[in-house]
């Protein structure tokens, strides 16, 4: 006879074993299904990003000095950035630097410049420098620039332009033809007042004592930006040992002469010659004038070489 314990305690074990036989049950599942995982594919598509340009610099930041009838190099700073990295940037073989006056920009400072010896300067091809990978995204570039001496000068009251100045723009190219560019900071080209005197002496000749030279050449050419006017002076007298002729003695003019006339006479003083004005060269053109020379010989002169300097000296003329 079961009491009322006895049937909870049948109810008990019955509870018992139906867990038991789940738990039998999962683990026959396990075993003769084993344990699965998946895996799943991932995927991203990196884009192009295109090249950035800072930090561009013309002359380090400095005001551009001209040399007299030449060309002077000048640097292009810039650093370029291409989160592609850096072998994305074709920096060697695309992408341009220019320097260039303001008011010039449009056809400057762009891809496809449209190249000026007045006011527009593409980086010399051969020239450029860069360092190596910087941070994997980085390299800087230095270009050079060769400017002419008769370059637009700019940001002084009596320069060509004088409420203008210049800058350079760099630019980038990467492989997928992206670009990016930036210009600098301004600077300007200095005013280069410079004559160059084609003949390097004035050799009257042979010229007996009590006697005048036949007249002879000597041409200057303007050698740099600006309109100029000439000085004349003798830094020192024809000399021969202790012997000497006055400075006085030489004479020039801005045309042929007759020595005796109103022609100026030489003198240790610089003096500027009347009816002698240089414009500014617009190209490589010589823009010239000739003076004028005779020299008399008193008498009473003794023979020897005589020698002296005279100084051809410009003076800006606004």
């Amino acid at each position: 006879m079961l009491t009322k314990n006895d049937g909870f305690a049948t109810y008990v074990g019955m509870f018992l074993a139906t867990a038991v036989l789940l738990v039998a049950l999962f683990a026959g599942f396990s075993s003769v299904f084993g344990a699965a995982s998946s895996s799943v594919t991932s995927q991203v598509i990196v884009g192009n990003a295109a090249p950035t340009v800072s930090a561009v610099s013309l002359n380090h930041g400095n005001a551009i000095v001209l040399n007299p009838n030449a060309t002077t190099s000048f640097d292009i700073n810039y650093t370029i950035t291409d989160n592609n990295g850096c072998a994305d940037v074709v920096e060697t073989l695309a992408g341009t630097s220019t320097a260039y006056r303001h008011g010039g920009a449009a056809t400057c400072a762009t891809e496809a410049p449209t190249a000026s010896n007045r006011s527009c300067y593409v980086r010399v091809l051969a020239t450029r420098a860069t360092s190596t990978c910087q941070n994997s995204i980085t390299i800087n570039v230095t270009d050079t620039v060769k400017i002419y001496y008769f370059a637009d000068s700019t940001g002084n009251t009596s320069s060509s332009f004088p409420s203008d100045f210049w800058a350079a723009f760099a630019s980038a190219l990467d492989l997928q033809n992206a670009t990016g560019s930036a210009t600098s900071s301004n600077v300007n080209v200095n005013i280069l007042t410079a004559i160059n005197v084609t003949t390097s002496s004035l050799n009257y000749g042979t010229i007996a004592a009590s006697s005048t030279s036949a007249v002879q050449n000597a041409t200057g050419t303007n050698a740099g930006n600006s309109t100029t006017t000439l000085q004349l002076y003798a830094l020192s007298t024809l000399t021969s040992g202790s012997n000497s002729i006055a400075t006085s003695s030489q004479h020039y003019a801005t045309s042929s002469f007759t020595f005796g006339g109103s022609e100026p006479a030489l003198s240790a003083t610089p003096t500027t010659l009347a009816n002698y004005l240089l414009a500014t060269p617009t190209s490589t053109v010589n823009v010239a004038q000739t003076t004028f020379w005779a020299v008399n010989v008193p008498a009473g002169t003794a023979t020897g070489t005589y020698t002296g300097t005279n100084v051809f000296s410009p003076l800006f003329f606004p």
